[in-house]
């Protein structure tokens, strides 16, 4: 005897069908499968290929859409919905198993690196779940048991940013030291083996890549159309209907990344006071000492890099706060990603130019930033004891940074600072700027050092907008001016800062100065990197050296702090 749900309208078991799975973002469909399980035409009537409206309201319930649509502009149609859950419940599945299947590996992490891009809140709430930390920890140590080619680098470029945005301080700190020296061992060719300037390589938006260990970009960056389909899960539904199939995806940049984490692992050890510092500033003026106090190296090593995990956890204590009206101004979390996706995703026929000023937002860089940079070992120094053998020394040492920047706009129709190729950089790197403020409005005109050229840029303001109230994201250049906040002067030197940022890919690109004749030692420093979700700013630094000379240089990580 047939059963009695089989006589109901498809609308209306659709509806039943969707109100046997529990409400909870992160339950299992088994009460749907048991359902199916009744007889042969549920199953039949109920299947994603004949009821793909089904799956694709669940999919519109349990996970995050908002980031997605605002980057694609156009719906996703219900077969390309019901397909991408399909997917990611055998990735969360595999991860709650912790299996690294080989062949799936590199679908595994673009999947939960879009997840992650893409999440308001749902998607974390998954992938911590099913224990996404403890699994892309494991997918970093069979990584770093394998040799090392263009796929494993591939993969490693997934794993280090997947790891970078679910890591928590926790997490790290709980992890043996020898797990915790594995992950730095991995990291360390990508860090210590790269050109010292960003600028030298980078040059060009359509050809982003990662970074090889010697240096270079890969041959061929791997562009995909992501998330590509393994050949033993293949998929019913065409190429066309991918999730993403309107965007062309290179790997994410492994540098930042790596930079990211490389700082993220070097906390958990904090920096060593020296005991011969004069306690406090009080005494250090006393006895006429100059430098740091041990109560300066007390206040730098409480700051840590902040970390996308530890976020995810304040964001769910906030979803009891009763002020909705904060909430509601609060920005969501997608859209701290927004400007890293945009950095490398490219959306298929459309112009280059319609992607300027999506990889930066004015304004991001307005603030005071505190953090630490690494000193890179010498290249012509080998490790002592190991003469002519090729091995990956760990940086010599960390020291504190901070600065206070502040970002100047260009509009038309002025035309803004010229770009001028220079020996080792691109014409972004700005060596040498005067500045002149004009009396009767506050904009500032710019001179790279010709008294008879001048270009007049207007200051961002903290309201969002410029000062003549035009749209920051209209602005043709943004150059940024700083110095060392007046508090950390005494302790650890005064300095100016000049840059700009590259608008086509975001790049920041600062040069740092002595502001006093006695610290003309110092050098003149140049700091190169990216934004990573809008909190820290990482990259490689050098100092400033004749052509052919080798210098100084390393790596850096500084965040914005609350002032």
């Amino acid at each position: 005897m047939p059963s009695h749900l089989e006589d109901i309208p498809l609308d209306v078991l659709t509806q039943v069908a969707f109100f046997t799975i529990d409400s909870s973002p992160t339950s299992a469909l088994g009460a749907l499968l048991q359902l199916m399980l009744c007889c042969r035409n549920l199953h039949r009537h109920l299947s994603i290929d004949a009821c793909p409206q089904l799956y694709a309201r669940i999919f519109r319930a349990k996970f995050d859409l908002v980031g997605y649509c605002r980057r694609e502009r156009e719906p996703r149609t219900t077969s390309c919905l019901a397909s991408e859950l399909r997917v990611r419940q055998r990735v969360l599945r595999r991860i709650r198993l912790g299996e690294v299947v080989a062949h799936c590996l590199l679908d595994d992490l673009w999947v939960v690196y879009l997840m992650l891009l893409e999440s308001d809140g749902l998607n974390e709430l998954h992938l911590h779940a099913v224990g996404v930390g403890n699994w892309v920890l494991s997918v970093l140590r069979e990584l770093h048991t394998r040799a090392s080619n263009e796929i494993g680098e591939h993969a490693i470029s997934l794993a280090v940013s997947v790891a970078s945005l679910v890591l928590s301080h926790i997490q790290i700190s709980s992890l043996p030291m020898n797990d915790r020296n594995q992950v730095l061992n991995l990291l360390r060719p990508f860090t210590t083996s790269v050109p010292k300037y960003l600028s030298a390589n980078v040059n060009v938006v359509d050809e982003l890549g990662i970074l090889s260990t010697s240096g270079s970009r890969n041959r061929a960056p791997g562009r995909l159309t992501v998330p590509s389909k393994d050949s033993r899960e293949v998929d019913k539904y065409p190429t066309k209907a991918n999730y993403l199939s309107r965007f062309t995806i290179p790997f994410p940049n492994l540098l930042s990344s790596a930079v990211f984490l490389t700082f993220a692992f070097k906390e958990v050890t904090p920096l060593q006071i020296p005991p011969h510092l004069p306690p406090t500033r009080a005494v250090a003026i006393a006895t006429e000492r100059h430098g740091p106090t041990m109560a300066d190296f007390v206040a730098i090593t409480r700051r840590r890099t902040p970390l996308v995990a530890d976020s995810f956890l304040q964001y769910q204590s906030r979803e009891s706060d009763p002020d909705l009206a904060k909430e509601q101004r609060r920005p969501s979390r997608s859209v701290i990603h927004d400007e890293d996706f945009y950095r490398t995703a490219r959306r298929l026929h459309a112009p280059t130019e319609t992607w300027e000023l999506q990889a930066y937002i004015p304004g991001l860089l307005t603030g005071v930033w505190e953090g630490s940079y690494m000193v890179a070992p010498s290249t012509s120094c080998p490790p002592i004891g190991c003469p002519g053998l090729d091995v990956s020394q760990d940086f010599l040492c960390r020291q504190p940074i901070q600065f206070r920047l502040e970002e100047y706009l260009s509009f038309t129709p002025w035309l803004p600072l010229p770009v001028e190729t220079q020996d080792n950089f691109d014409g972004h790197v700005l060596r040498n700027l005067c500045a002149n403020e004009e009396e009767s409005t506050s904009i500032i005109q710019f001179s790279d050092g010709n008294p008879a050229r001048n270009y007049p840029y207007e200051p961002f303001r903290l309201n969002g907008a410029s000062e003549s109230g035009r749209d920051p994201q209209h602005a043709l250049d943004v150059v940024i001016t700083g110095e060392t906040p007046r508090r950390f002067e005494a302790a650890w030197g005064a300095y100016s800062f000049i840059g700009r940022i590259r608008l086509s890919d975001g790049l920041i690109s600062l040069t740092r100065k002595p502001k006093n004749a006695g610290d003309d030692g110092c050098g003149t420093w140049v700091f190169e990197g990216y934004l990573h979700s809008r909190r820290t700013f990482v990259g490689k630094w050098g100092t400033l050296s004749a052509l052919g000379q080798e210098g100084i240089g390393g790596i850096f990580s500084v965040s914005k702090t609350a002032d």
